[in-house]
């Protein structure tokens, strides 16, 4: 079977992960990835080096401007790829021949990814890959964007904490992923190729989900709390149960939370009069909290996973590590842990059913001198490339029609990914507005839902149900995120969608994937989470003596901080790289197709760095991971935290060379306390040494200072309601096109459009619309 990346071939110059995993991804579905690898090699077989050709280069500043490896770089970029992929700064590639600049003039048509750890235009841009030194490490960034401040609370101190999980590393990779699937796609018809850019920056943003929108408003609606005062909502509470074990609870929804009351045996809860007064007061509260607490204590973890498996409607899952979820029931059986070579490791990207991947083997190592070349330009291939150029160039998923019917974060804000691109999205929401809407102040659903249209319908009217199907039939993409066996009851299945457009990408997107055991479950954020390893990462080892309730109370306190907003954007970021990757299979093999998403693989790839065994002969649950010390400091000496005399300075220095800088202006560690933490950055920074102040505003204040004033991680716009505001910026950026980014939609702000362009005429919207279809 003919694969997606069939004829594709990518040049990656890179170390580690932030390029690779883009390469990696590639090669899963058919494309040839020459990787040409520079500085130290890691010998040990690393889940983003597979399927690859790999050539060891060197490519530092001893180099010079006169680099043998990069002009042999360059020929085979010219001659032979579609795709040039690189970790590398611009300085770096311009000192290299290697620049945009210098590779468009020759070869319009060649699609070129900068991935990075700060981008290009800021004062911590030069914490960058040089051929020598890799990228910056994700907790420098972290620090920078106030990512540390997020997770204050986590340890039992004041102050900042190191973020374990290497989301802006799978953000990054994805958004660049995603920008380079679609411009494979608009390259098809137009031979356009295109610069874009993506940083762990930028996509640290993407876990802000209401920091810059309360940051606008005055008073803001988010009030100040204390780290160590936070806790969990009841339908979040994580608690322990009989056998010292514990569970992630995840009932977010009103009917969830009463499934799970009745299935725990305190349904007495539910019978309450003050329960019907919302938001409950907090004594009431923390009541209700010890009671659902105490109650899991009187049964193993096992006897109440069996009974809330049995009711079906109950949102909870172990605590386990990543080595653990490697062989969790859902994750195996959906294919989120290959074994097809031996041994466990992460999967695909997805599910493609007519055009599905194949996870390759290790890289294979092969010399320069044996490279085959494909000689790309011949005289008809020259011309006909100078004529299909001439065409303006644009977004690449510019003319894109996605159909969005989905609630909450993951896969809405997937979709306001692929609108960045420049597809248009509709979003297909019920008459009174996606729930999302009205949590967290609305803030959380102005950020999913930006460039978008609404439409708001009953879709258990049979009108509503006709109307959403006409949007799909005019469609590219149509993603949703219900339940199995709900689509069918909408009429807005695969089935019956595909009859009248034969070419549509039908995403489908839920909590476990559709072949487990947890097939037919809901889940929310804190589940994947939980169960994929991330949370345990970051909090450490939980205890298995029963805790008495002080003790669960601010364990779970603790583990909520741990857990924080990341499984629903690392799921979205997939989202928007799996839809551009669907939208290639159409365009360039003519088939449409179901994709499979969900949480539990997409989070799989948020811990792409331990999602493996190490080696086939290794001890079973073996993990890649160095381990937080007890006060989340860091990693190690050189990888960590300290306290200054004001302020917290985070330190990574990975070179000898750095560490001896470092040591010739400070002294000791123990001397950092004789200044500031910001002091310590002034004079370190300039430097080239990895040393920020890490303690100060959290990442929706954070991006607007003058640090990224020309980063972009903002961006004006004009909301058709509230006039002139802030919005986040694109996940990734495309320096040689001029772009507007809109703001968020409002529920049903383009029914009358829409039923318009779908040919209604004003009587007849006016009679839907009392009849309760529209909104």
């Amino acid at each position: 079977m003919k694969q997606i990346l069939d004829g594709i071939t990518v040049v990656e110059v890179s170390n580690g992960p932030l390029a690779g995993l883009v390469g990696m991804v590639l090669a899963d579905f058919g494309a040839q990835v020459v990787w040409f690898e520079y500085g130290e090699s890691e010998r040990e077989y690393r889940v983003w080096q597979r399927g690859k050709l790999r050539i060891n280069v060197s490519l530092g500043p001893a180099q010079g401007s006169t680099c043998a490896d990069a002009d042999n770089i360059r020929r085979h970029i010219l001659a032979s790829a579609d795709v040039f992929l690189t970790d590398l700064s611009e300085t770096t590639l311009l000192r290299l021949g290697l620049n945009a600049a210098s590779l468009t003039a020759v070869r319009p048509d060649l699609i070129q990814g900068q991935v990075s750890g700060f981008g290009e235009n800021n004062k911590f841009s030069h914490l960058a890959a040089d051929g020598e030194r890799f990228a910056a490490e994700e907790s420098l960034v972290a620090a920078a964007i106030g990512r540390m401040m997020v997770f204050e609370g986590v340890a039992e101190r004041p102050g900042p904490v190191y973020p374990a999980l290497k989301v802006g590393t799978h953000g990054a990779s994805q958004a660049m992923l995603a920008g380079i699937l679609a411009q494979l796609f608009n390259r098809e018809h137009s031979n356009h190729g295109q610069l874009l850019r993506s940083n762990m920056l930028r996509a640290l943003t993407a876990y802000d989900l209401v920091g810059l929108g309360a940051s606008q408003m005055d008073p803001s609606p988010v009030p100040y709390i204390e780290p160590d005062k936070i806790l969990p909502m009841l339908n979040y509470q994580p608690v322990q149960c009989a056998d010292g074990l514990w569970l992630q609870l995840g009932n977010l929804l009103p009917h969830l939370q009463a499934n799970f009351l009745r299935a725990i045996g305190l349904d007495d809860l539910l019978r309450e009069a003050e329960l019907a007064t919302q938001p409950l007061s907090e004594a009431i509260t923390e009541d209700f909290r010890q009671r659902i607490c105490l109650q899991m204590q009187t049964r193993c973890r096992q006897e109440w996973m069996d009974i809330f498996l049995a009711d079906g409607g109950v949102v909870a899952h172990p605590y386990q590590s990543t080595q653990e979820a490697l062989e969790d029931a859902d994750i195996l059986t959906n294919g989120h842990s290959d074994v097809s070579h031996g041994f466990s490791q992460l999967g695909l990207l997805g599910d493609f059913t007519a055009t599905p991947g194949q996870v390759p083997g290790g890289p294979v190592p092969i010399q320069m001198s044996s490279l085959q070349l494909k000689e790309l330009f011949k005289e008809q291939q020259e011309q006909d490339l100078g004529v299909r150029t001439a065409t303006k160039a644009t977004l690449p998923l510019a003319g894109v029609t996605v159909v969005e019917a989905a609630a909450i974060i993951a896969s809405p804000f997937g979709a306001s990914m692929l609108a960045d691109l420049g597809a248009r999205v509709i979003k297909l929401e019920p008459i009174d507005g996606d729930p999302f809407r009205v949590m967290a102040f609305g803030l959380g659903a102005a950020r999913c839902n930006t460039d978008k249209e609404s439409i708001a319908l009953n879709l258990k009217s049979q009108s509503g149900q006709e109307i959403a199907q006409s949007l799909v039939a005019n469609a590219d993409l149509f993603i949703h995120n219900y339940r199995p066996g709900v689509p069918e009851r909408l009429g807005l299945d695969y089935a019956s969608l595909s009859v009248h457009n034969p070419k549509l990408v039908y995403m489908s997107v839920n909590g476990y994937g559709p072949k487990g055991p947890g097939a037919l479950r809901p889940s929310t954020h804190p589940i994947p989470g939980a169960a994929l390893g991330g949370v345990l990462y970051q909090f450490g080892q939980l205890p298995t003596t029963i805790q008495d309730y002080p003790q669960v109370f601010d364990i779970s306190r603790r583990l909520f901080r741990a857990n924080e907003v990341n499984p629903d954007p690392n799921t979205s970021f997939v989202v928007a790289s799996a839809g551009a990757m669907g939208l290639l299979a159409a365009r360039r093999l003519g088939v449409g197709q179901i994709i499979y998403l969900d949480m539990f693989g997409a989070n799989a790839y948020a811990n792409f760095d331990d999602f493996m065994q190490l080696s086939a002969a290794n001890k079973k649950g073996s993990s890649n991971r160095i381990a937080l010390d007890a006060d989340y400091l860091g990693k190690g000496p050189y990888n960590q935290l300290y306290a200054c005399k004001e302020g917290w300075l985070f330190v990574n220095l990975v070179t000898a060379i750095e560490q001896e800088q470092f040591h010739s202006v400070v002294g000791d560690f123990t001397d950092l306390v004789n200044f500031c933490a910001g002091e310590w950055q002034q004079k370190l920074l300039p430097m080239g040494l990895g040393c920020i102040q890490a303690d100060g505003p959290t990442p929706g204040d954070r991006m607007q200072t003058e640090y990224f004033s020309d980063s972009e991680l903002v961006v004006n716009f004009i909301h058709p309601l509230h006039g002139e505001g802030l919005r986040h910026g694109a996940m990734s950026q495309w320096p040689n096109l001029q772009r507007t980014l809109g703001g968020p939609c409002e529920v049903g702000d383009s029914t009358d459009a829409l039923m318009d362009e779908l040919g209604f005429s004003a009587p007849e919207i006016d009679q839907l619309r009392a009849d309760g279809a529209i909104r």
